[in-house]
């Protein structure tokens, strides 16, 4: 009956989701209404029948309002807004009860007035009713700079639509801001209070529930038969010790990490072994210099083989990052290459399988390799591709027969093939074993290819989508099975004996190794497998926040006045309205997607990038540019400057685009634009002609840099440069069209590079909105041009890093949780273990 948005990317920009945009159609068609939280009036916000534009940051404060109003008002009916039966039966409230020591700490926060008498529900639902009354219409509108009205109308359509209540939160929270992970956090309070969090028709289904990933399990086709054992050793660039919570890898200040000496040393003082460099680097697909913060930075490690020894990037396309790798290694886009696909689309496990098509058409018209390990890039060599590698075979092939080519380190036989060792696995053989995973799959391609060597990897190669399970539904409820004395959860087999049930009710296991871990839940008297948690349950009260040294953070919270965003700091935002001071600061917003420029790929495309030859304008509220006195097409000048450190970044020059389609106060400019190249075209070794760079996408610029400050400034347009090199050997008979490019590109900035690193505190993600200032350019900017402090922005870095994180200290023995997915390299207890000085 809903479906609810926090920013645009199901609908219109979501490059994981593209299906979504259907299903919300089709939802709409039937009757179902479409919110959309955005700060910029996207496509999706356009269409919506409401859209809502909140301050960027704030958004934890209107969940935490509608929570409020269902915990303490009724329906028309009298009766209670809140699903008593799934809250009670699926929510971890039965330990937050429990914990009477957390209790007198929310009494001693000011959260709560005083610790309950008992530990019942009833008692928890009065509880979390007291604790979130603050949160009122007259407090959310002031702090998200809602209309009041839109606020109500927004209660009342949520509340309308009872538990068929569909959302994609998205990461438009959690990537911009700090303590942005809250905002998804207290997001799903609200659904969860209603029941929509069940899994069930018209509700909110979660992500792991309805994807499949085979792709990297091929481990039965290698010699070894078996995944190789856990590693030992901890990286510390990866995962630092100021981040043990961090979500993912810290990539984002790898270079910052690998140019401070001093953080190395006081680390290694405390007993780390913390690396002075990197011996090998390879971004695989990924354009830091041009799409992380701090660019400049990036360059500097890039060109020190004392940070970085050798670099090489597998690359399908040409990136600003290219320029400062040691080597580019030509590698398939999505139709050169196998890839296993899957996404959480809909209530069912499905997967596609991608192919590299001139192989598969070579192959069925009788073609055949001459080495079956690198069949992909023979087929691209006889089409006349050249040598484009596809990623399983190049690594197959590096493995067997150089880096390890005799066995003595152990990898060989890991990708080694074991039907004929002496050569690599082949892609046929992998994926037979990696898509032998799946039993329905490998049922239906064993009927349909009975004489295949390979069936399952011929049925998905001929028919590329398998949908493996349908109509997933309420999975947490699917039961623990007992045969005889064994118990069977998730597939796995449990004895008895190695079985028992905790106080809170959660089934508890001893795996092959002795060590326990929860396998499902009792509920109702029934045992169920129950979520993916340490409680099986859904986590309103977080026990391990406490354990890691943030216990106010350890139920959906957020500050209500000024003195506790201060004490607060970590889960308020960085351009919070607190920080706008003078006439002409700003929140700036960079973090929308652009339908045509999808994760800074897309440049080489000359249709796509048509779209956007205003490609990375300035949106300014119209008010707010007539105050300032800009006009559409005026060059303005947008200084960054940080709210933690109180240091200048630098600024760059854009163009302003005043228009209704932002709220008052916050500025628009994606930061997935906004492209440059140093040379228009570069030789190659070997090759009679000069290979042109991001000819119809990316204008020519010069670079400056001396160690602290950079600057980059438009040279010439693309249409100049295009022509420099009209005559190209490359793809000419797909681009007799060229003449029709009438854009220069010369309109937007590279703005990555001004921003400084802001790695959040707890979740470790950079933290992508900016606090800006904005003015009319001087008389010789010009519309592209960048200067940038990096000196301060490492300065920045360092202070988000020293003044608002809980390193790892001499009371912690492991590095960071062990339950949460990342790191994906499986990692032994050696490498988890930690003892500091």
């Amino acid at each position: 009956k809903l479906i609810f948005l926090q920013s645009s990317h199901a609908a219109d920009a979501g490059h994981y989701f593209q299906q979504a945009a259907g299903r919300i159609a089709d939802a709409r068609k039937k009757g179902a209404k479409l919110v959309v939280m955005d700060p910029r009036l996207s496509n999706s916000a356009g269409m919506a029948d409401l859209w809502v534009p909140c301050w960027p940051g704030t958004e934890t404060a209107l969940y935490l309002y509608l929570a409020n109003r269902i915990l303490n008002e009724t329906g028309i009916d009298g009766k209670s807004l809140v699903n008593h039966e799934f809250v009670k039966n699926w929510v971890n409230w039965d330990r937050l009860m429990k914990d009477r020591e957390y209790l007198a700490y929310l009494v001693e926060k000011k959260y709560i007035k005083s610790v309950p008498a008992g530990d019942s529900y009833e008692e928890f639902i009065t509880m979390i009713g007291e604790m979130y009354s603050p949160y009122t219409l007259d407090f959310v509108a002031e702090e998200c700079r809602i209309e009041k009205r839109i606020v109500e109308k927004l209660y009342d359509m949520f509340i309308d639509a009872g538990a068929r209540v569909a959302t994609y939160i998205w990461r438009a929270g959690p990537i911009g801001h700090k303590g942005g992970w809250m905002i998804a956090r207290s997001a799903f309070l609200p659904f969860v209070l209603r029941g929509a969090m069940a899994g069930d028709k018209g509700g909110v289904g979660l992500h792991h529930w309805h994807v499949i990933s085979v792709n990297g399990k091929g481990d039965k086709a290698a010699q070894a038969g078996e995944r190789p054992p856990k590693v030992d050793v901890w990286n510390e660039i990866a995962w630092p010790p100021e981040y043990p919570l961090s979500s993912y890898e810290m990539s984002h200040i790898m270079p910052h990490l690998l140019m401070d000496d001093e953080w190395r040393k006081k680390w290694n003082s405390k007993g780390l072994n913390v690396p002075e460099k990197l011996a090998v680097w390879i971004p695989r697909m990924y354009n830091p210099v041009w799409i992380n913060p701090d660019g400049f930075r990036w360059i500097e490690a890039l060109k020190r083989e004392d940070k970085i020894e050798m670099s090489f990037n597998l690359s399908p396309t040409w990136s600003e990052t290219n320029w400062y790798c040691d080597f580019i290694l030509p590698v398939g886009l999505a139709g050169e290459r196998h890839d296993q696909h899957s996404e959480a689309t809909q209530p069912s496990r499905w997967l596609s399988f991608r192919n590299p098509a001139l192989r598969v058409a070579l192959e069925k018209m009788g073609w055949k390799p001459k080495d079956p390990t690198r069949a992909t890039l023979e087929a691209h060599i006889k089409a006349g591709l050249g040598e484009v590698w596809e990623e399983v075979e190049f690594w197959a092939n590096i493995m067997t027969h150089y880096v390890d080519p005799d066995g003595s380190l152990g990898v060989r036989k890991y990708w080694a093939s074991k039907e004929d060792p002496t050569r690599a696995v082949t892609i046929p053989e992998w994926y037979q074993a990696a898509f032998d995973k799946l039993p329905n799959l490998k049922k239906a391609a064993k009927a349909a290819y009975p004489d295949s060597k390979y069936p399952n990897y011929e049925m998905m190669r001929d028919r590329g989508t398998w949908l493996e399970e349908d109509n997933i539904f309420k999975p947490q409820e699917r039961p623990i099975k007992k045969v005889g004395d064994t118990y069977i959860s998730h597939g796995h087999e449990y004895h008895k004996n190695d079985v028992r049930k905790d106080e809170f009710g959660v089934i508890l296991a001893k795996d092959s190794h002795g060590k326990e871990k929860a396998i499902g839940v009792e509920v109702d008297g029934e045992l169920m497998q129950g979520f993916h948690t340490l409680t099986k349950k859904l986590d309103f009260y977080c026990e391990w926040f406490k354990e890691w040294k943030w216990p106010e953070y350890a139920i959906p919270i957020y500050p209500t006045n000024k003195e506790d965003r201060k004490k607060m700091t970590h889960i308020v935002t960085q351009v919070h309205h607190d920080f706008m001071v003078k006439e002409n600061d700003f929140a700036l917003n960079t973090v929308f997607r652009l339908p045509y420029n999808i994760h800074t790929r897309s440049v080489n495309s000359k249709h796509l990038m048509e779209i956007s030859q205003n490609h990375n304008p300035v949106w300014v509220y119209t008010e707010d540019a007539k105050r300032l006195g800009i006009k559409r097409g005026d060059a303005v000048k947008v200084t960054i400057s940080d709210t933690v450190s109180g240091l200048e970044s630098g600024y760059f020059i854009a163009m302003a685009v005043p228009t209704e389609g932002t709220m008052p106060g916050v500025l628009a400019c994606s930061h997935h634009a906004g492209r440059w190249k140093l040379k228009n075209a570069v030789d190659i070794p070997g090759f009679e002609h000069k290979l042109g760079i991001m000819g119809v996408g990316a204008p020519l610029y010069e670079m400056t840099m001396d160690g602290k400050e950079g600057t980059l400034k438009p040279t010439q347009g693309i249409i100049d440069g295009m022509n420099e090199n009209k005559d190209s050997w490359q793809f000419k008979e797909y681009n007799k069209d060229l003449d029709n490019i009438w854009w220069d590109g010369l309109s937007g900035s590279w703005q990555n590079a001004v921003a400084a690193s802001h790695p959040d505190p707890i979740a470790g993600n950079h933290a992508w909105h900016q606090k800006v200032s904005m003015e009319l350019a001087g008389k010789d900017d010009q519309i592209g041009d960048i200067y940038v402090n990096y000196d301060n922005n490492m300065k920045v870095y360092q202070a988000w890093r020293d003044k608002l994180t809980r390193p790892l200290d001499s009371t912690d023995t492991l590095r960071r949780p062990k339950h949460i997915k990342r790191p994906a390299v499986p990692l032994s207890d050696k490498a988890y273990s930690v003892n500091l000085i």
